[in-house]
């Protein structure tokens, strides 16, 4: 049973992370409004603010201010804390090529934004 209030949608896209002028990257395994996972070698500490940019095109990327919420052997859990008008967007549309459901996409876009304020 899944009981998140948010819908996680599996994605394969370069994901970069970057923490006290460091940047490093991995892969982007699910996302959704509320955070995403990125499968990398490299750790951090727990609830410490980072950066992160997801390159959905050779041009364009979502970017995002995150926090550290789960480490372990494959990668990165991030809360996302903060994102711009344009990646809300484009998560929305994944949400409703995912889950072919409009309104689905748009209730959880009005969490999102309840959470953010």
């Amino acid at each position: 049973m899944n009981n998140r209030d948010f819908t996680r949608i599996s994605m394969s896209e370069w994901g970069t992370i970057t923490y006290n002028n460091e940047t490093f990257g991995g892969q982007v395994e699910n996302i959704s409004l509320r955070g995403l996972f990125i499968q990398t070698s490299q750790k951090l500490p727990l609830y410490e603010p980072v950066e992160v940019s997801v390159h959905h095109s050779i041009d364009k990327s979502m970017d995002f201010t995150a926090t550290v919420v789960r480490l372990d052997e494959s990668g990165l859990g991030l809360l996302i804390d903060k994102m711009d008008v344009d990646s809300m967007v484009y998560i929305k549309q994944l949400l409703v090529e995912h889950s072919g459901d409009q309104e689905k996409a748009l209730a959880e876009i009005r969490k999102k934004v309840l959470l953010m304020q």
